[in-house]
């Protein structure tokens, strides 16, 4: 029967005959399964209440141990005495922890305290408190057993359990120690049984405790002899101790509801009065069948037209009214009325927040998506990447084939980046051939390979009309949070990044403050940068190399260092981009040259000849007289050519390929030897590497560091010595960080390695020494390499 083909007259003569038969159920049904209701909703109410009261008693001792093992473990001396292995000074320093007010709260027992070593073996113990045999009892003692097991999977986390020591009930805690030493962990033991039956008992009501077989434990006093429904409600809980195997401890409280049962008999004799109210009670019946039929549907209609005024996507919802026949109309009136209004908002809304072009979402949109991500991540504690793409060369295309075909390319664009995305990524086209790409939950890795995977479906060749079109693209990533915390930030971090990336013509690349052209340190440095050329503010270290089949150092590279006037001395990676990036390196290239071959003079006077090796940067691969003007200074220091040999990075190579090949054959037709840094992280192709005039490469120590423990790194270094050795090169292996990568390398046939296993970097004064004094050092056997980095 639907109620919207009932007329109200009709609702009312059947509200009125409802009214008839509840009335007479009504006065039929017994007040005693009233009762045992109230009574059921007590008991559960009373069970929720102490299993709410032991969790936070659980959750409170926990909280205390915790904070008393962060406490002790943090204590100078007793960390101390833990490195020196001392127990008895950790005893003392328990003891004075055990007896110094305020160790624990002041409604808290502390009952034993120790060290555990990393075995969880105990190394020293408080003298107050319990017997240490108490808690060696495997009731308790199982709680290392299982901190044993959960260190394998996290170790800086605690454990903590329940035991039962004689009839005492003690709660334990394993932590770490945090300072993060991996040499022991903290025990902490705390008596319960205060808490539970004592003066300061959380429940304070009578209590019994008994185990799953029925024997006692404890019981209170005031426990009542005789326990029946009517006059007790016993409400039971079971706690969970520490055992070889796990063992119930029931706990049981008491509640007295004398009054409570005097008062449900009250209830019962007023109910019998009810009658008297049965008049009014048919004509509040009445009332709510004509709230059902009449105002409850009005109210539901107004509660969505409300919904709809605060959030338009609600729009087109279908109402659904239950009413009489009048009511139904108006809900349908309604709903299409709705409908009507949602086309008309989503095609408004399409126009304000979709570009017309590629039906992405502008600008706009995606500036309230991006704020939305932002929210999500920082509620969450996620990362996310922002990539932001221009096509490059994008006005040569519309220029030569007008503007239509590039809009048609732009449409073909658009649908590529689409089809490659996930559904939880947004692209959108934030004007021109410019494109905005938000990654949800993602870090640098992820951030890469979607780059690549972007850039190679750009790659593919584009068809409009009967024109065929090769179009590259960069792309600039910034990261939320390390690059920025604000929209408008994130998105002027991915432009820097961007126009990095299209200089470098490397494709894409992520933020670099080095990069930022409205970074206020850079600026800064720019200007010091150009008085420390012009007063030659710099110096050279050195870093042995040794052959790994003669286990003899062969060279050394040299590192150039910023003698800064007000910081200690700065790195290279601080100060060399800024140099390239403004062309200052050039001036800096010939004081490296001269200072690297006057260093070399001196080392070979000293009777270790060694052959000198400097880095060119791309500003120096685009002199076109970097070969004579190399000659010149060798020629004026009377230093044969055989000496010097000079190294590029791959990165450097492929900006200018064809520049760069030039350049080189020139520099290796002087008798220069030349060699590829940082290989493995450019983009050269092997049928171009094969055409340099090249006699080494050089692994990059990105590679190197991780090859021991990542299966990935290990194959590209074996990957890399192998192609080197086909092709008749050397290979060199940087960043060699331990005695476990060096017998690796040694494995792999690689030839020579370099890092601060075998040394750190040295100034001229300490390397005289170290050539003279290592088991690396200088011995009867072939000239030695120096390498220098500039």
């Amino acid at each position: 029967m639907h109620l919207n083909r009932i007329s109200i007259r009709t609702s009312h003569i059947a509200a009125l005959t409802l009214i008839g038969m509840v009335g007479v159920f009504f006065f039929l049904s017994g007040s005693d399964a009233y009762r045992d209701f109230i009574l059921e909703n007590q008991r559960e109410a009373f069970a929720e209440h102490l299993r709410a009261r032991l969790s936070d008693l659980r959750r409170e001792f926990d909280a205390e141990s915790q904070r008393l093992a962060i406490y002790i473990s943090s204590a100078p001396g007793l960390v101390a005495a833990l490195e020196n292995r001392k127990p008895a000074t950790m005893s003392r320093h328990l003891d004075i922890i055990f007896d110094r007010p305020g160790s624990v709260s002041g409604r808290t027992r502390l009952a034993q305290l120790q060290v555990l070593d990393k075995n969880m073996g105990k190394v020293a113990s408080s003298t107050k408190g319990i017997p240490d045999s108490l808690l060696d009892q495997p009731a308790c003692s199982s709680l290392r057993t299982q901190a044993t097991k959960a260190q394998v999977k996290d170790r800086q986390k605690p454990v903590s359990g329940i035991c039962l020591g004689n009839k005492n009930i003690y709660h334990l805690l394993i932590h770490p120690f945090a300072t993060g030493s991996s040499s022991g962990y903290i025990f902490v033991a705390m008596d319960m049984m205060p808490k539970l039956v004592g003066p300061e008992a959380v429940l304070n009501l009578p209590i019994r405790l008994t185990f799953a077989d029925g024997s006692l434990l404890h019981r209170s006093a005031n426990w009542p002899h005789e326990v029946n429904g009517k006059d007790f409600l016993v409400t039971e809980q079971s706690f969970v101790l520490l055992a070889p195997a796990r063992t119930l401890l029931t706990i049981a409280v008491s509640h007295d509801i004398r009054s409570f049962s005097a008062r449900m008999s009250s209830t019962q004799n007023t109910m019998a009065w009810v009658a008297v109210f049965i008049t009014l009670f048919f004509i509040l019946l009445t009332w709510l069948v004509l709230d059902k039929t009449t105002a409850k549907p009005l109210m539901t209609l107004i509660a969505h037209m409300r919904k709809v005024r605060s959030d338009k996507s609600r729009l087109g919802e279908h109402v659904v009214l239950h009413g009489n026949q009048q009511v139904a109309e108006l809900g349908a009136a309604f709903n299409d009325m709705s409908a009507r209004m949602k086309e008309l908002y989503e095609s408004l809304e399409s126009l304000a927040f979709t570009d017309p072009l590629t039906k992405l979402p502008n600008r706009m949109l995606f500036q309230k998506k991006l704020q939305q991500a932002i929210e999500d991540a920082r509620r969450d504690y996620k990362s996310f990447a922002l990539f932001l793409m221009d096509i490059d060369r994008f006005k040569d295309i519309n220029d030569t084939l007008g503007h239509q075909t590039g809009d048609m390319l732009l449409q073909q664009v658009a649908a590529r980046l689409r089809s490659k995305l996930r559904d939880i990524d947004t692209v959108a086209r934030m004007g021109g051939d410019e494109f905005a790409i938000l990654l949800p939950a993602v870090t640098d890795k992820h951030a890469t390979m979607a780059a690549r995977m972007l850039l190679q479906s750009l790659r593919m060749p584009f068809r409009i009309d009967e024109h065929t079109l090769d179009v590259g693209a960069s792309i600039g990533i910034s990261l939320y949070p390390d690059h920025g915390v604000d929209s408008n930030i994130l998105i002027q971090r991915s432009d820097v990044a961007m126009y990095a990336a299209k200089q470098a013509n490397s494709g894409y690349a992520f933020y670099d403050s080095k990069q930022d052209q409205h970074n206020p340190t850079r600026l800064t440095l720019l200007g010091e940068l150009r008085h420390a050329v012009e007063q030659e503010q710099f110096e050279l270290y050195y870093q042995p190399k040794v052959n790994l089949r003669t286990s003899r150092v062969t060279g050394v590279e040299a590192l150039v260092r910023w003698n800064h006037p007000r910081e200690d001395l700065m790195l290279p990676d601080i100060f060399i981009p800024l140099l390239e990036q403004t062309g200052m390196i050039r001036n800096l290239t010939p004081w490296v040259l001269n200072e690297a071959l006057r260093q070399g003079q001196i080392l070979q006077r000293q009777g270790v000849p060694i052959t000198i090796s400097m880095n060119l940067s791309v500003r120096d691969l685009q002199e076109p007289y970097l070969a004579e003007t190399f000659a010149e200074q060798l020629a004026a220091l009377q230093v044969a050519t055989k000496w010097l040999e000079l190294e590029i990075t791959e990165s450097a190579v492929m900006t200018e390929p064809e520049r760069a090949l030039h350049v080189l054959t020139r520099l290796s037709a002087t008798g220069l030897k030349l060699a590829i840094d940082d290989f493995g992280t450019g983009y050269s192709s092997l049928s171009y590497l094969k055409k340099l005039p090249v006699h080494a490469i050089k692994i990059d120590k990105s590679f190197v560091i991780g090859m021991v423990r990542d299966e990935n790194d290990a194959a590209i270094v074996r990957t890399s010595i192998d192609l080197a050795h086909n092709l008749k090169l050397e290979v060199i292996a940087e960043g060699v960080e331990n005695e476990e990568t060096l017998k690796r390398l040694t494995e792999l046939g690689c030839d020579t390695a370099q890092g601060n296993f075998i040394s750190r970097p040295l100034s001229s004064d300490e390397l005289s020494v170290w050539l003279k004094q290592s088991a690396w050092g200088y011995g009867e056997h072939k000239p030695k390499l120096v390498r220098l980095r500039n």
